[in-house]
């Protein structure tokens, strides 16, 4: 189809007409628009099979990109792409790199679609394709949710929290050696829950624990569940280690607040262990150890103080 393409520059009238029914009848999403005004000039069957708008619903690329674009981000992001077009070559054939985009469907689901794209200067002509991969997306979201998710909470796994803190010791800039953090969080009074309540119980209270979690913690940090009622907190470019308490805090107090299952207000409490990078450890298992070992000294503690939170010995 893209050599196809290059040679309509050498149409007459009659074989342009001709192009339009092959386009026409090709099975694969397609418009196109006249350069450099983005004046949606057709689009063909399979494109409207795909995405369920008219012939004529589309006028121009920019109301193209402020109706199927789903945030500002990405509407800000195509147009720039668009602009940045006409920064480059003039004339002859100029073919656009695929990226994946997700459009709006007129039905207002959204479909996955790889997005390539080809600029015929000399006749004016900007032509666009979109390859639905909509179910392949959905088989690697599975596959990724598999190998880093917990399937109960959907929380990250152990796997999950080794990766990102690879990555951000990866990042950590030597100039600017932000603190981060590990905090793991034990339920104090879950397995009465498991044995009077029954287990369908614990798993409702399993994920209203980690929703509690979600809301406590910062956009940049990640939760994690690394054992039966024991749930782990990275903390990532922390400014100081004040952030980190203030963050236990949150996630204490949030968990001392009774959980409301089937009519009835069930109190679970929980410990939690902090320990800092690089200064009690240079590994995330050196820093999870470190934090066990501060939530069960924190655990025989009395509950005099009533603070749940304790950091590690020096």
């Amino acid at each position: 189809m893209q050599e196809l393409l290059k040679r309509a520059n050498q149409f007459d009238a009659a074989s342009f007409r001709d192009l339009h029914v092959i386009l026409d009848a090709l099975p694969i999403a397609l418009s196109w628009a006249t350069l450099p005004d983005g004046k949606i000039q057709f689009v063909n069957r399979a494109f409207m099979r795909l995405f369920g708008y008219e012939e004529k619903h589309f006028a121009t690329v920019d109301q193209w990109i402020a109706e199927v674009y789903k945030s500002k981000l990405e509407q800000t992001a195509a147009r720039r792409r668009w602009a940045a077009l006409w920064q480059g070559r003039q004339s002859g054939v100029q073919e656009i790199e695929p990226h994946e985009i997700r459009v709006r469907c007129a039905g207002g689901l959204f479909r996955t679609t790889q997005h390539r794209g080809m600029l015929l200067w000399d006749i004016g002509i900007g032509v666009a394709t979109f390859e639905d991969i909509s179910d392949r997306k959905l088989a690697e979201d599975a596959m990724r949710r598999i190998a880093f998710e917990d399937p109960l909470t959907e929380l990250a796994n152990r796997r999950a929290l080794q990766d990102r803190w690879q990555i951000e010791v990866g990042c950590r800039s030597k100039t600017q050696p932000l603190t981060m953090a590990v905090i793991l969080v034990d339920l104090d009074g879950f397995k009465p829950v498991n044995d009077q309540l029954g287990h369908e119980a614990g798993d409702e209270i399993l994920k209203m624990v980690a929703a509690k979690l979600r809301e406590s913690v910062r956009d940049t940090d990640l939760v994690g569940r690394v054992g039966g009622d024991e749930f782990m907190v990275l903390l990532s470019r922390l400014p100081d280690a004040g952030e980190a308490e203030a963050v236990c805090r949150r996630i204490h107090e949030a968990l001392a607040t009774p959980f409301r299952y089937e009519g009835t207000n069930l109190s679970i409490g929980s410990s939690l262990g902090i320990s800092l990078y690089p200064q009690d450890g240079q590994t995330l298992q050196a820093l999870m150890r470190h934090a066990d070992q501060a939530l069960y000294r924190r655990k025989k503690q009395d509950a005099g103080d009533g603070s749940g939170l304790l950091t590690p010995a020096a």
